[in-house]
């Protein structure tokens, strides 16, 4: 295992992971578009990176990734993914991406949450979770409260200044570019490019799909792109440092983050101190969704699902079984799905459903696991703007 190194940049961040699609037959659906180029030239992330064009095993699992939570949605909105390839050793990370990010004041994201929930009716998930921003993070000061979304979810909610940040081949433009993200798969991880997965009697593996899939959710805005804990772990001034505001910047996830009901949590606590334990819910903190990885965010994204999972063999290490889990369980497979933890959150942040649901799921996935498990790293680095 390696750990994750966390930090911001103005308006990038590095989320961990892999995601492309083709475009879903619907009148109006999400589209991701992958992009494999032959040459690289963003920036240096100190990771050897290779072109993926021509790696068939590879790209078909991107693209089964993408289909399966692209086809879903019904937001007619085109996010452009450029993926590569990278050899950073078996110890090394699992995927990493660099996504654009922007910064917005807090009555102006949650207008445009608002505003999506009234034209969407049938999106219950956006509707509860309007419902109870008041007692949400931000709430207490909204004047002096933020909210930064990737750029990707800015344009689902019709946010201004949310255009893609790259080039091509993955030159950072800082706005005007036409990709959202830089991905990076490690070639070098045991990864299963099909399915179903092998069963651990054949050896270890990591299904492709799955971390494809936890991916892309980042590079939408949900796991660990939709909250900024870890930024304030490292740097407590990281507002101002990074995106030049004065006061609380909080990721579209922290708005849904809670201690107890009615009670907002938000604290950057390495340490595992049940104490101040946080869970995602859409309605205030009533309902419990899947529990945030908040305690052990030097080790994983404070944004993604953890310490609820059980692998077999007794290891505790996180996560609901679900794709958004900080930590995975090998020759386990997951899928984001109507009423999973990861199709609610992405509901609360302004997409809606294929068709929309007519009732809400507020629980995730049981508890399911595998022989061993191992961590999903996410690796994040400062740019300069």
């Amino acid at each position: 295992m390696s750990n994750a190194h966390n930090s911001r940049s103005l308006i990038i961040c590095l989320l961990a992971a892999a995601a492309s699609l083709c475009p879903a037959s619907f009148a109006n659906a999400l589209t991701i578009n992958p992009i494999f180029a032959d040459t690289y030239t963003g920036p240096n992330f100190g990771i050897p990176v290779v072109s993926l064009d021509g790696n068939a095993q590879a790209i078909s699992a991107i693209t089964a990734a993408t289909n399966q939570i692209a086809s879903q949605y019904s937001n007619a909105v085109t996010v452009n993914l450029l993926f590569y390839g990278s050899h950073d050793t078996a110890n090394g990370f699992a995927a990493a991406s660099a996504s654009g990010q922007t910064v917005y004041a807090y009555s102006q994201f949650t207008d445009a949450l608002k505003a999506d929930a009234l034209a969407h009716p049938n999106n219950f998930a956006l509707a509860t979770a309007v419902a109870n921003l008041g007692v949400g993070n931000g709430a207490a000061d909204p004047a002096n409260s933020f909210i930064v979304p990737t750029t990707a979810d800015a344009r689902v909610l019709g946010l201004g200044d949310a255009s893609p940040q790259f080039d091509s081949t993955g030159t950072y433009l800082g706005g005007g570019g036409t990709v959202d993200a830089i991905v990076f798969i490690n070639l070098d991880q045991p990864f299963s490019y099909t399915r179903p997965i092998q069963d651990v009697s054949a050896g270890i593996a990591f299904d492709a799909q799955t971390f494809m899939e936890h991916e892309i959710d980042e590079t939408l805005g949900i796991g660990g792109a939709g909250s900024t804990l870890n930024d304030l772990l490292l740097d407590p001034n990281f507002a101002a440092d990074f995106f030049g505001v004065s006061g609380s910047a909080f990721g579209p996830m922290d708005l849904y983050r809670y201690l107890a009901p009615g009670v907002p949590s938000y604290v950057a606590n390495p340490a595992l101190d049940f104490s101040q334990f946080a869970y995602f819910s859409i309605d205030g903190g009533n309902s419990f969704i899947d529990s945030f990885n908040q305690q052990a965010m030097i080790f994983g994204d404070a944004g993604d699902w953890g310490l609820a999972q059980i692998c077999d063999g007794g290891v505790f290490l996180g996560g609901s079984g679900g794709v958004q889990d900080a930590f995975e369980c090998n020759n386990h497979q997951a899928d984001v799905t109507m009423g999973s933890p990861e199709d609610i959150a992405l509901r609360a942040i302004g997409y809606d459903r294929i068709p929309e649901p007519t009732t809400l799921s507020l629980f995730g996935a049981g508890l399911v696991g595998a022989a061993l498990r191992r961590r999903r790293t996410r690796v994040r680095k400062t740019l300069a703007a």
